[in-house]
């Protein structure tokens, strides 16, 4: 099976998937879109602190900190993007959220458009 058609064939699922219940498949790609978004602004404002932190740390003459588990060790920051990896997981959530929410509201004006509930 060429990769053409099978992108096809996962299109075509995925529609159908999201044909069936547009509502739910709306708010799933929200909440994705959500949560990859809140990751990105995550790590924007945790490298502005590392960077307070460590402004601080080169008026004492101390070491530079690498990474927001040195600077807060008292805080869970394992979920903060730090590297490449990271931030790309959470561009792909953004990205994923925002083509879910896409196909779910065109399914839902094409609903509406036949004067179907869609919900």
């Amino acid at each position: 099976m060429t990769q053409g058609k099978r992108s096809e064939r996962v299109m075509k699922w995925l529609r159908a998937l999201i044909a069936r219940s547009p509502r739910r498949a709306l708010v799933i790609g929200k909440t994705v879109f959500l949560a990859g978004a809140i990751l990105v602004l995550g790590a924007v404002f945790a490298r502005a602190s590392l960077m307070a932190v460590n402004a601080e740390r080169a008026e004492a003459k101390l070491p530079v900190l690498r990474t927001l588990a040195q600077a807060y060790p008292q805080y869970p920051t394992w979920l903060v993007p730090e590297g490449p990896v990271g931030f790309t997981i959470s561009a792909l959530l953004v990205l994923a959220g925002m083509g879910l929410t896409a196909l779910a509201s065109e399914a839902v004006r094409q609903e509406r458009a036949r004067g179907g509930q869609w919900w």
